[in-house]
């Protein structure tokens, strides 16, 4: 229990007719903030406030000042308006570490984990336990280290040796990782900002466990997702922002999600309808027997113009790792690639690029984008020889400014990427804007081949519409796309072909005949059509590798 809990358990108070009732103290209470940045007005005069033992759900759209909003409580940024009171005492959060000391503990949607320190390194940032005595109390204590990290994955029900370097861990256990770090803090407010993205459905019923044992110990939780039918399970009141404003704050009971998505985008957003088959054209990539042990084996796909073709699987089965191997990013160790009819050598996404081929990362504020780096800046990064204006042997010189700018401000116009101008740093971009940035970088190269990985993880309703209709106008424009994704409904809604990976092999190809949920899940599950299936996504799968990172 944290040193501030005496003043956050619930009291009671006389209503008219003598009776008492309980009463939830304010832990947090903000009015009135604001915060803006070159070109952004990001918060703007916004109330918001979390009581004792409850789970203040706060939604939006990207770019809505969710995260902005958060990270003023959480020290990161300095408010330029309002107040922030603390249990009733107005201060000021001047960094992380005083925002620990005042009892809030923050986990961001961007783990902020040191990759080359081990898992009990991580946990105990801040607060290393040391010796007891004089002679002692200088060095840290390890063994004390790991046994409380111990302790602490073993109340999660997470498997991670406490020595193992965070940077060996896939998303999902990273993910864990961070939320084990805030449990540790043993604080008072806890800021939750997309814990569930990369979680499997029982990694996700265990947050939950946790979140309302914190609300049992009268801890205040504020809980940030775009997975709406979350809000539902765990959330006691719901604030929905847009535009950097807070339109509406309402209980948990009258925040159906009809209702939520129309107040996060202003307007009512339709289910997307599934793709019309259109003809496909001429082969342009097929992959013959690609194999890098024991990861995948024997992979063989292809796809053609104006073909969208999904690749599915449990987490785990390999899917991001063939996609790395195609594009040269990862060694394979036998396995052909052939583009448009020829086998080419791909040993590095240069030698993709130069052959068409791109390759749009999961993780793109690590792998695919320079977020200190222009949206000009990072539009043209693939293409600079091309706006060159003298070439020798094959390398550029002298880059024409005049034309980058045209085709980037064309890129900007044309995808309809939401920015103040082309000098804005990617970084102060949404979700959904920054992963069109991402997709503007290989239309201005010239690509052919696309390859998604992931490309809505992290995104808002009305974002994701955006990437499904921009998918579609690439293959529609003659380009062939391979999409990796684990919402099954994106699967059905957007492509035309769908194979299936089971423990790092292709088990089967689902034709457009065929395309559904329990189709797609029968054979991830299980590697039978005939099999059930659940309600959940490919994640929600109990397959003893489905959160290591990679197949046995």
């Amino acid at each position: 229990m944290s040193s501030h809990d005496a003043a956050s358990v619930p009291v009671a108070r006389d209503t008219q007719d003598g009776t008492l009732v309980a009463e939830r103290t304010a832990l947090v209470e903000m009015r009135g903030i604001s915060k803006r940045f070159p070109g952004v007005q990001a918060v703007d005069n916004v109330d918001f406030d979390v009581h004792a033992g409850e789970v203040h759900a706060l939604l939006g759209a990207n770019g809505a000042g969710k995260s902005t909003l958060i990270k003023i409580l959480a020290g990161v940024y300095q408010k330029d308006a309002g107040v922030v009171r603390l249990r009733g005492n107005e201060c000021e959060i001047r960094s992380p570490r005083h925002a620990q000391s005042l009892g809030i503990a923050t986990i961001y949607q961007e783990y902020n984990l040191v990759p080359d320190l081990s898992v009990a390194e991580n946990i105990s940032l801040g607060h290393l336990p040391h010796g007891s005595n004089p002679f002692t109390r200088v060095f840290v204590d390890r063994r004390e280290m790991v046994r409380r990290t111990e302790q602490m994955l073993s109340s999660l029900q997470v498997e991670i040796p406490p020595t193992t370097m965070v940077r060996r861990l896939g998303v999902a256990k990273q993910q864990m990782v961070e939320i084990a770090k805030a449990l540790a803090l043993d604080s008072e407010v806890y800021i939750m900002d997309e814990p569930t993205a990369a979680l499997s459905s029982q990694e996700i019923d265990e947050l939950f466990r946790v979140v309302r044992s914190m609300k049992e110990r009268h801890c205040g939780v504020i809980y940030i997702s775009h997975r709406l039918e979350e809000v539902g399970q765990i959330a006691d009141r719901v604030t929905v922002m847009r535009d950097g404003r807070a339109v509406s704050t309402l209980p948990v009971a009258e925040a159906n999600t009809d209702r939520l998505v129309e107040l996060m985008v202003g307007r009512t957003i339709h289910q997307a309808s599934r793709r019309a088959t259109c003809a496909a054209g001429d082969e342009l990539l097929r992959v013959k027997g690609l194999t890098r042990r024991p990861v995948f084996t024997d992979i063989d796909l292809h796809i053609c113009r104006r073909e969208i073709v999904g690749l599915a699987g449990v987490m785990g089965s390999g899917r991001t790792e063939i996609a790395r191997a195609i594009i040269g990013a990862d060694r394979i160790d036998t396995g052909e690639v052939h583009v448009k009819g020829k086998r080419v050598t791909v040993r590095s996404p240069s030698d993709a690029v130069r052959h068409g081929l791109c390759y749009l990362p999961e993780d793109r504020k690590t792998l695919g984008l320079i977020l200190c780096g222009s949206v000009r800046d990072n539009i043209a990064l693939a293409s600079l020889t091309r706006f060159c204006r003298l070439r020798i042997r094959g390398r550029g010189l002298l880059l024409d400014r005049t034309r980058v700018r045209k085709e980037v401000v064309d890129q900007v116009q044309a995808l309809d990427i939401k920015t103040p101008g082309i000098n804005q740093l990617v970084e102060f971009l949404s979700g959904g804007n920054q992963q069109k940035v991402v997709v503007a970088r290989w239309l201005c190269s010239n690509a052919e081949i696309f390859v998604f990985d992931e490309p809505t993880r992290g995104i808002d309703v009305g974002a994701k519409a955006e990437i499904y209709g921009l998918i579609r106008r690439l293959a529609e424009q003659g380009a062939g796309v391979l999409l990796i994704s684990s919402e099954i409904e994106e699967l059905v809604d957007v492509c035309d072909r769908v194979y299936i990976l089971r423990r790092g092999r292709i088990v089967a190809e689902i034709g457009s005949d065929e395309l559904s949920k329990e189709s797609i899940l029968s054979v991830a599950l299980t590697g039978r059509r005939d099999a059930g299936s659940g309600p959940g996504g490919l994640e929600d799968a109990q397959e003893p590798f489905a959160q290591g990172g990679t197949a046995p």
